[in-house]
């Protein structure tokens, strides 16, 4: 998870907390709402680890957006591509390679991904087990993690799960790795339990948030 945003409109990003400054007033946005959204939810847990919580515990995030509503800094829209390029949002939580993609399409955009807030999620693949050419989809997933189907993966700014195996035997694309944001320290990564636990309680508190 990263935040992006607009170097143009808003002071450069040193950390979370820095969102909760006069300059960030009716500038934050998430990418969905966190109950239905799973980049909203990972923002929600990126705010959490950033201000004492950890993956067990999401409150700490719930707590942070509600600062940040009090002061009038977060804004209940859903963000887009449309809604950054158009300077509706121009501080979005959202996913690196989603953040990424907007650097070169709107001017001044950069990517922070805080140190003491490193946290990531997997997009999960499964063959169907009835599928009418189950071979098919086996040499589908062969090609997807093989070196060359994680460096497409790598050219769409998304980390690819073989990624450091594939630095340490030289066959990653060095220049589309280059590009993706520097990320310093251990990424946590939340169980499907934790992850069940925490949209629980997205889905009690998260109203209290958003006033609804």
């Amino acid at each position: 998870m990263s935040v992006g945003y607009n170097s143009n409109k808003v002071p450069a990003l040193t950390s979370i907390k820095d969102l909760l400054k006069p300059a960030y007033k009716g500038k934050v946005a998430l990418n969905g709402d966190p109950t239905q959204s799973s980049s909203a939810q990972y923002g929600v847990y990126m705010a959490a680890l950033a201000n004492g919580g950890t993956v067990d515990d999401i409150s700490k995030g719930v707590d942070f957006f509600k600062q940040l509503k009090k002061v009038g800094n977060f804004i209940p829209v859903d963000a887009t591509s449309a809604t950054e390029e158009a300077g509706q949002t121009p501080v979005v939580f959202d996913w690196n390679y989603l953040a990424v993609g907007e650097v070169g399409k709107i001017k001044g955009w950069k990517v922070f991904v805080p140190s003491d807030a490193l946290v990531g999620g997997y997009y999960n693949q499964a063959i169907t087990e009835t599928a009418p050419h189950p071979n098919a989809a086996r040499l589908w997933e062969e090609f997807l993690y093989s070196d060359e189907g994680q460096n497409l993966w790598l050219n769409g700014s998304v980390v690819p799960a073989r990624a450091e195996a594939m630095r340490t035997a030289g066959t990653v694309d060095q220049a589309a790795f280059k590009k993706l944001p520097q990320v310093t320290g251990t990424v946590q990564y939340p169980s499907a339990a934790q992850l069940n636990t925490s949209a629980g309680y997205l889905a009690k508190h998260w109203g209290e948030v958003t006033g609804k």
